[in-house]
């Protein structure tokens, strides 16, 4: 029976450049993902005046062991556009005022105030999620 002496060698500089660096084949890979869902995410947000829709970004992070991308929105309420509010989001129960009797507010596109004891809230409609799973090859799952 032969036998076979192998040696492997690993040249950490190239390796390195392949999946942590910026012009490696890994990094371009996860930035393509992340910017097809930003791209996507711009296209199906709800638009009233358009900051939230000028507000979406993407990144990535090389770590030691990992490539993390990241995708959403500057806009302080673009996470409530995405998984709704009151009964229709996370708590499930109406939106009631904290500190008073009442909500006061006036409807878009209206010039009456309206008193209000409750609100139902808006339906999220998952932009974010949508965009991300039309852009990833991968399964998604849910985290919220």
């Amino acid at each position: 029976m032969a036998r076979y002496r192998v040696r492997i060698r690993n040249n950490d500089a190239n390796l390195t450049r392949l999946l942590r660096s910026p012009q490696g084949d890994v990094y371009r890979h996860v930035d393509g993902i992340m910017r097809q869902t930003a791209h996507l995410g711009r296209r199906n947000i709800r638009v009233d005046s358009g900051f939230a829709r000028g507000q979406v970004y993407h990144l990535v992070f090389p770590y030691a062991t990992r490539m993390v991308g990241r995708a959403g929105s500057y806009a302080h309420y673009s996470a409530f556009l995405d998984i709704g509010t009151g009964i229709y989001g996370p708590t499930g129960k109406p939106i009631t005022p904290k500190r008073a009797k009442v909500l006061v507010f006036v409807p878009k596109g209206g010039s009456v105030v309206v008193f209000a004891a409750s609100v139902k809230g808006i339906k999220g409609d998952r932009w974010l999620r949508r965009a991300f799973e039309a852009a990833c090859p991968y399964p998604v799952r849910d985290t919220i």
